[in-house]
């Protein structure tokens, strides 16, 4: 069976990605993972531009808790892991949740970014997409949701999966 795995943290900006993942995994047939990376709860000076406050082992348990409840409504029926970077950047936390849970594509938003901002806030999705060994579809703010029910063979075919 495919498995296409959508990254999400519940904003608004990643909602639309979950409603492309959605669509397609469903056009498809194939099984539909949600995984939100957690910030590790201890982190050091989280670099030139801010510090994050430590969380209690409480507080943390709690937010993952609160975090996996959003998601599971937003997406019900599909599988929901939320993990911690574990001292991993987030890009590598993503990729090896994709390659233990045997993802065939990977679905993520961006904020399309170019130039300075992306120089200085840096890009998850483009991070991913550049070391991802399988297909990762970008989804824009904004960009409308394809339905994909009508033909899945030739877009399966097209995505390679």
């Amino acid at each position: 069976m495919t498995k296409v795995m959508v990254t999400s943290d519940c904003s608004p900006l990643a909602n639309e990605a979950l409603a492309h993942a959605c669509s397609l995994a469903g056009a498809l047939g194939a099984e539909l993972m949600v995984v939100a990376i957690q910030p590790d709860p201890d982190p050091p000076l989280a670099g030139e531009f801010g510090y994050i406050p430590s969380m209690s082992p409480a507080e943390c348990l709690a937010q993952e808790q609160s975090l996996r409840r959003r998601l599971e409504c937003c997406v019900p029926g599909a599988q929901v892991r939320v993990v911690t970077s574990g001292g991993r950047s987030i890009p590598r936390a993503i990729l090896d949740v994709a390659r233990e849970e045997g993802a065939h594509l990977l679905v993520m938003s961006t904020h399309g970014r170019s130039g300075l901002g992306r120089a200085l806030m840096g890009s998850v999705a483009e991070a991913v997409a550049h070391h991802s060994p399988i297909p990762v579809m970008l989804v824009r703010a904004g960009q409308p949701v394809t339905d994909w029910s009508a033909g899945h063979a030739a877009h399966a075919e097209l995505l390679g999966i």
